[in-house]
């Protein structure tokens, strides 16, 4: 009977140790690759943003940061070449990355664990983390101890029993009883800070007792470690400037959600465990039929995915949520979602106030340009005004100076003497003289009357030069926003003529050097009216203020290369500061007194929509200055036919 008893008790005790042992080995395995695992996703995602803006030195914090870990040896960043973003620890061979298992499935190999993490963003995998832990190590020292702590047990349990046996019989099977009892209330609680009652007495049961005692020490000891790795991963999560979760692929029901939920939404994590719809009822009604449609459809695909929906925060706050998640597949089926939850209520408010802006930077800078092409046409009609009042002036001088009074004194002197005009003109000293002034009179007449024809003729000339302006304004306006295939000279000839005033009044010589059969240019000519006249009145602004009695102004077109057609203008004005050459575009950066800063930078940003570019190029001050505008040739070669070039300067 004591035999049998020995032989259960010890049974009971080895079925006992062994189930402990295999929960632990299983227990420790699940953990070690969750844990992993978790690490991996949390690292490659963190990692999207550092390879979508080219930051290595951001990928290399990230991965950096793995050195807290000391399970994990090394963890390697590829980008979809091939090429190594960033890495931590030994790096990866070839040969060593072929180990590795597919994107979002782990890998015991070696003793080691691979893991392999694809990091996406927005659907598009753009890198891949390639993660080794060392499995063997830990696993080893635990089986290490348990195998001392067996083999210790075995031996003092049969030195034990073989002594009692013979002596002491029944005194042995209550101790061995307790062990086996504690053992078993051990592997069914998983409380390891139970004990097992200790005998006083220095024997082998005492000892087995201590040896028990101690492995249940040693193993409360490596639980609290893992717990401790486990609040540094939960410390790591909640560090996140979002909402890290878990949740069930079938019902949606969260299983875990961090911290950041009562920060950004309000809500704590416990109000998002404790009810299984509680994502739904707290969706924007707006987005809440699409949202869910949407999650349900992406997380059916079974790959990560990422969009974009609103949410009620507690306060009754609008907030928008970027949702990424990856599913997690099991032996082929869909065990968790995986993902987090970012606020990017701030980044739509600014997409929304940077829309608005732009629309109203575009209004504005077709107001600018609108009142910069007024503007010249205004300038220039003031200048052939000028004229105008000038051959106004001349006429309506001759017209005072003119002899008519006299011609009316002589015609008097006749009809005075009407009825004796032989005798008055032959014997009078008056009427002797008066056939020859009459005759000079009549000269003079005739002289001041083709004067006056002449200045009326200009005068003519000047309201026709003014007419001529406003109507190819009005033409330029009417197409505002219409891209033709136009000639490159007539857009030119066009610019020319409604400053030609201008330059003929200040004295300004003006060169034209155009190649033959350039290509036409596709593009809005009233844009590019307005970007030439304000190249053409800075061009003669510079060689006023540089107050040479020398302004020459010259203006070429010509191809620089194939589909580019480029029209230059340069002048011997005052030319332009290295420094300011860099800032000569911003909005707002002017060199006068009276400006706004607003043309040059409006005319790049014309020639940019149109495919174009404007620069400017200056050797420095007094050095006279050269601005190209560069356009793209028509891709249909049907250009507008050349007019007849005026050379009114």
């Amino acid at each position: 009977m004591l035999g049998m008893t020995l032989l259960i008790c010890g049974a009971v005790l080895c079925v006992a140790i062994a189930a402990l042992i295999a929960f632990q080995v299983l227990s420790f395995r699940a953990n070690f690759q969750r844990e992993v695992s978790t690490l991996a996703e949390i690292i490659a995602n963190n990692s999207t943003a550092a390879i979508a803006f080219n930051y290595d030195r951001d990928a290399a914090e990230q991965v950096g940061a793995l050195k807290a870990q000391p399970n994990v040896t090394a963890a390697t960043l590829l980008l979809p070449n091939g090429t190594v973003f960033a890495h931590y620890g030994k790096p990866e061979t070839a040969q060593s990355l072929s180990e590795f298992p597919a994107a979002g499935t782990y890998r015991f190999f070696g003793g080691d664990l691979l893991v392999t993490q694809a990091a996406k963003v927005k659907g598009e995998q753009v890198g891949t983390l390639f993660l080794r832990a060392d499995y063997r190590h830990s696993f080893i020292g635990l089986l290490f101890f348990f195998g001392k702590v067996i083999v210790g047990i075995m031996l003092a349990s049969i030195i034990l029993a073989a002594y009692l046996s013979s002596r002491l019989g029944r005194s042995i099977t209550d101790p061995v009883l307790q062990l086996a009892q504690t053992a078993r209330i051990v592997g069914e609680n998983k409380d390891y800070s139970l004990r097992a009652p200790v005998s006083h007495r220095a024997d082998e049961v005492g000892h087995l007792t201590e040896s028990f005692n101690e492995m249940l020490n040693r193993i409360q000891t490596q639980d609290a470690a893992l717990s401790l790795s486990q609040q540094k991963m939960e410390a790591l999560i909640n560090s996140i400037d979002g909402i890290v979760w878990e949740r069930e692929p079938a019902t949606f029901r969260f299983t875990f959600v961090s911290r950041q939920s009562a920060q950004i939404l309000g809500y704590p994590p416990e109000a998002w465990l404790a009810a299984a719809d509680f994502w739904e009822q707290k969706l924007d009604p707006h987005d809440a039929t699409k949202a869910t449609r949407e999650v349900r459809e992406l997380a059916a695909a079974g790959q990560p995915y990422t969009h974009e929906y609103r949410m009620t925060a507690a306060d009754g706050r609008t907030v928008w949520i970027r949702e990424s998640g990856t599913i997690l597949v099991e032996n082929g089926r869909a065990s968790a979602v995986r993902g987090i939850f970012l606020d990017v209520t701030r980044q739509k408010l600014d997409a929304e106030q940077l829309d608005k802006l732009n629309r109203q930077l575009m209004s504005t800078s077709r107001l600018a340009g609108m009142a910069e092409v007024a503007t010249g046409v205004l300038h220039n009609v003031g200048n052939v005004l000028n004229s105008v009042s000038v051959s106004a002036t001349a006429v309506a001088e001759r017209l005072r100076r003119a002899k008519v009074s006299n011609l009316k004194r002589a015609a008097r002197l006749l009809s005075d003497h009407n009825g004796r005009l032989a005798e008055f003109l032959t014997s009078d000293p008056k009427g002797k003289i008066l056939p020859e002034y009459l005759s000079s009179v009549a000269e003079q007449v005739a002289n001041e009357h083709a004067g006056v024809l002449a200045k009326m003729d200009s005068l003519g000339e000047h309201i026709e030069h003014i007419k001529e302006i406003v109507a190819m304004q009005q033409n330029y306006a009417k197409v505002s926003g219409v891209y033709e295939n136009l000639a490159v000279v007539n857009l030119v000839e066009d610019a020319l003529r409604m400053n030609a005033a201008a330059f003929d009044r200040h004295g300004i010589e003006l060169v034209r050097q155009y190649e033959e059969n350039v290509p036409a240019v596709c593009v809005d000519r009233h844009k590019i009216l307005q970007i030439l006249i304000n190249l053409l009145r800075n061009a003669k602004y510079a060689m006023e203020s540089r107050g040479d009695a020398s302004k020459r102004l010259l203006v070429q077109i010509k191809t620089p290369g194939t589909g580019r057609i480029s029209i230059s203008i340069l002048d011997n004005g005052v030319g332009i500061a290295p420094e300011h050459l860099t800032r000569i575009f911003n909005h707002g950066f002017t060199t006068k007194r009276e400006g706004h800063g607003f043309g040059l930078h409006s005319g790049a940003n014309a020639a940019r929509e149109m495919g174009g570019s404007l620069t400017a190029r200056s050797e420095g001050p007094g050095r006279g200055a050269e601005f190209i505008l560069e356009l793209p040739a028509a891709a249909a070669a049907r250009p507008e036919p050349l007019r007849p070039l005026q050379h009114t300067i």
